[in-house]
Order: C-alpha cells, then sequence, then structure tokens
C-alpha cells in the first residue's frame, strides 16, 4: 500500500522531534519496521536536503537529528523556500524589493528590526 506523498517525512519530522539523534534503523523500527530501510533513508537524505533536518557521523553511520527544535520548523520551512526563489532568480534585488513593497507596516518594522540586529552583531563579532 503506498502512503500519501510527504507522509513518511512528516512522520520522520514529529519523531525527531521527540527524540534524540536517530539512525537509519532506528527511525524506521520506531515508524514502521515493514518499511525498507532504502526508503527511510531516502526520505532522511531528502529532509537533510531540505534543511529541516541535520546528520552526524556516528561510526559508519549516520545519526539525524532536526535542524530546529519542532516549533520553529513551520518558520524554516517558510524561509527555506524563500531563499529558494531568492537563489533561482538572477535579479535578485528586484526580488527582495517586490517582497518587502508587498509587506505590511508591521511585518516591515520588524524586518527593519531583524536587519539592524543582525547588522548589530556582524559588528560586535566579524
Amino acid at each position: 500500500m503506498r502512503r500519501r506523498s510527504g507522509h513518511l517525512e512528516d512522520a520522520i519530522v514529529a519523531l525527531l522531534g521527540d527524540s534524540e539523534p536517530l539512525l537509519v534503523a532506528d527511525v524506521r523500527d520506531r515508524i514502521d519496521p515493514s518499511l525498507a530501510h532504502t526508503t527511510v533513508m531516502t526520505a532522511l537524505v531528502r529532509l537533510t536536503d531540505k534543511g529541516l533536518v541535520v546528520r552526524e557521523k556516528q561510526g559508519r553511520a549516520f545519526a539525524y537529528s532536526l535542524a530546529a527544535p519542532v516549533d520553529s520548523l513551520p518558520a524554516l520551512r517558510a524561509a527555506l523556500r524563500m531563499r529558494t526563489e531568492l537563489d533561482a532568480r538572477t535579479e535578485r534585488a528586484d526580488v527582495l524589493a517586490s517582497f518587502v513593497a508587498a509587506l505590511d507596516p508591521e511585518d516591515e518594522a520588524t524586518l527593519l528590526n531583524l536587519l539592524s540586529e543582525s547588522a548589530s552583531r556582524e559588528r560586535d563579532h566579524p
């Protein structure tokens, strides 16, 4: 029986949000032992490629964990989508200008504060 697209990735994210770093076999055993090892590994690699999961070498294998706390993942996913769009365009300034022009005043103020904080950190820690 085929799973709906993204179901396995969602299950992996939920599992990793509630546990320590896990090996592929551990993820498979906890989600569904009947899954092929390669199926779980492929989903983990895809999540890593998306920037949602990080991996660290443990012996001959990799241990996987979330790239951010589970409650921060929606913001991380949105930021990654924005980054993908920005990276896909040659006129980056036009993309950013269009994004900023569509912000409401509150979001614009938030963005200005974030940029100011980022610049401040850069000055303090070059």
